[in-house]
């Protein structure tokens, strides 16, 4: 299969993957006028891509992804400034024109040019991303807030689900919405840790991700047999996303969720009966509480399933909750459970329907709506990809968790970065020469 075309399915994971990427990037006033639309597009084109999944005559893909990958350089150009230091913002926009140049040089220069101007964002993206905690050391933001005084709570033998962080920016605690309590699984205290000994600061480790994780899905790739050109493609589709740098600068917690989905992906080609690949996609609901039909799925998908595989996964899992439920139990699960009984009604501001609903009606769907569109989304993607192993396992859990948050009460830019990431991984493992290896990979790991 040349450069220019792969299968369907692929081309359509990697389309999908950047309008999601451009949609959760647009702010305020087009958030819902337009980002959301732009979502939903993506959402569509990957159902499309469920659909077409079985037809493995070739594509063109390169032209059309050119454009995007374009658009999405110049979309990250004219992002919001993140109020940091001024050599951080001027490097920042000098990313984007190196971005831009690059995607003309790789739609159209040959090969060696091409893999050079590659190259050259990945250590750029590299280096921005290092740079974002030195140049936002303190950003306006909860989940910073958070994060940082109950790691530092956490070395200090205090209880990190007992404790409110200091203030450390004056007036951070009255912005809107600050949960209780920390909200978020304790492993993702546990994975930040090691940034907040070495550095002072957690949000290292999630930009330490990024260059992990374009490394795994290029190792993947090239394991697949992929042409070097579509694995480009897929590279610069993640580090071009226009307001990945915030995922960064916020310290939110999918980095960690995406570095983890592709090394799941890398030991599921890797070594395809390995027990290490179930214990990284089971650590996914360990990082994150939305993670439930990507697990369900996982377990659908095995013909013949390992048993001890899956109850060592489990166990592993478990293993960084229960130290925290013993040590104080109601404040653990209060944390846990926060975000799902705890907001009293949706965030206006997320690119979500519900969202859209609320403002143009004033109603407020329920909250269990998007627990029950995740359940049918992935029972409808679960039974038509089942076959396809690991690249079925890996779309139709971007379906079903996209849907999940199309009808969620909160949904932000960094909900729809995991998205995208797991569609660049399908686009990958759909794309590969070798389509058999791909499709059995999942079907005998635990």
């Amino acid at each position: 299969m040349n450069a220019s075309a792969v299968p369907a399915a692929a081309a359509d994971a990697l389309l999908a993957a950047m309008l999601v990427d451009i949609g959760s990037s647009l702010g305020r006033p087009i958030r819902l006028l337009l980002g959301l639309p732009i979502i939903v597009a993506g959402f569509a084109v990957a159902a499309r891509a469920m659909w077409r999944v079985d037809d493995t005559r070739p594509v063109a893909w390169l032209p059309h992804s050119s454009f995007v990958l374009f658009v999405m350089a110049a979309v990250g150009l004219f992002t919001p400034s993140l109020h940091g230091a001024l050599w951080y913002e001027a490097g920042r926009r000098l990313f984007s024109v190196l971005a831009l140049a690059a995607v003309g040089v790789f739609a159209g220069a040959p090969a060696p040019h091409s893999r050079r101007a590659v190259t050259a964002v990945i250590v750029g993206a590299a280096v921005l991303h290092l740079a974002t905690p030195l140049g936002v050391p303190q950003p306006e933001i909860d989940v910073w807030h958070w994060t940082q005084g109950c790691i530092r709570a956490l070395l200090h033998g205090v209880h990190p689900y007992t404790v409110r962080p200091e203030d450390i920016a004056e007036g951070a605690f009255q912005i809107q919405h600050t949960a209780a309590v920390y909200p978020y699984m304790p492993l993702t205290l546990l994975a930040f840790a090691p940034g907040f000994l070495l550095f002072g600061d957690y949000r290292f480790v999630a930009a330490l991700s990024v260059p992990v994780t374009v490394a795994l899905n290029r190792a993947s790739g090239a394991r697949l047999g992929l042409d070097r050109r579509f694995i480009d493609a897929t590279s610069l589709a993640f580090l071009l996303c226009p307001r990945a740098v915030l995922v960064t600068s916020n310290g939110w917690n999918e980095p960690l969720l995406v570095v983890a989905v592709s090394a799941f992906v890398y030991l599921a080609v890797r070594w395809p009966g390995g027990l290490a690949q179930a214990i990284v996609f089971l650590l996914l609901p360990g990082l994150k509480q939305y993670v439930i039909a990507p697990v369900l799925l996982y377990l659908a998908f095995k013909p013949r399933p390992r048993a001890l595989f899956i109850v060592v996964a489990v166990a592993v899992t478990s293993a960084t909750v229960a130290p925290f439920l013993l040590w104080a139990w109601r404040p653990t699960i209060d944390g846990i459970l926060y975000q799902m009984i705890g907001p009293a009604q949706p965030r206006l501001d997320s690119y979500s329907l519900v969202a859209l609903v609320a403002v143009l009606t004033g109603v407020f769907v329920s909250r269990w709506v998007s627990v029950a569109v995740q359940l049918i989304v992935a029972a409808i993607a679960g039974a038509r990809l089942r076959r396809h192993g690991l690249a079925g396992l890996l779309l139709a859990s971007s379906l079903a968790l996209c849907a999940t948050f199309l009808a969620g009460w909160q949904a932000f830019q960094n909900y729809y970065y995991l998205v995208s990431a797991m569609l660049l991984v399908s686009a990958i493992t759909m794309a590969g020469s070798d389509r058999h290896a791909a499709h059995m990979s999942v079907r005998t790991c635990s």
